[in-house]
């Protein structure tokens, strides 16, 4: 008869291991590595920024899916599973926002509503398997604000850049215009 005193423990709720800690936050810096790649996507081109976010779907889902399957080692595979389905639920919404949105539709916004998904499946996958995934999907809905915001001012910035030229273009010509010719 087993002890009254043990009880059979959830593998969602025992404690990592060291070396299972450094493997989930190396995960998590790729993740990172990856978001920030795609930041500098999105400053290029709006199209290939979509289908690089879209493309983190999988690849984050493989991520969290490994670490599942590591930290469910000592307890069956449950965890495991339910990363794939989590992220399986995400990717098919990203294809959902798609479809609804048809071909024309403008790539900004669909490339955002990925980034947006992205980010919210790193959070609950964070709530549900490891602390550091919230704070990659708290880093992409920052990353999601920055580009979505940096978009609406731009012209701004341009206005602010013509602005500086005018000036410097001033200023070049009274210190032309101040000094006088020399005779020869």
């Amino acid at each position: 008869m087993p002890d009254a005193g043990a009880a059979v423990s959830d593998s969602t709720d025992a404690q990592p291991s060291s070396s299972s800690w450094k493997i989930t936050v190396t995960i998590a810096a790729i993740m990172v590595l990856l978001a920030l790649l795609g930041v500098g996507l999105a400053t290029t081109s709006a199209r290939v920024a979509r289908d690089y976010w879209v493309s983190l779907v999988p690849i984050y889902g493989a991520l969290c899916a490994f670490t599942a399957w590591r930290r469910s080692q000592s307890g069956g595979q449950l965890l495991a599973v339910r990363q794939v389905l989590h992220w399986l639920g995400i990717a098919g919404a990203v294809a959902l926002d798609f479809y609804v949105r048809g071909p024309g539709e403008t790539q900004v916004a669909a490339g955002l509503d990925a980034l947006m998904l992205l980010a919210l499946g790193c959070y609950l996958a964070g709530i549900h398997l490891e602390w550091p995934f919230v704070l990659v999907g708290l880093l992409l809905t920052l990353t999601l604000v920055v580009v979505a915001k940096a978009d609406q001012y731009l012209w701004l910035l341009f206005l602010i850049g013509l602005a500086a030229i005018a000036v410097l273009i001033a200023i070049r010509r009274m210190r032309g215009g101040a000094r006088a010719p020399t005779a020869g």
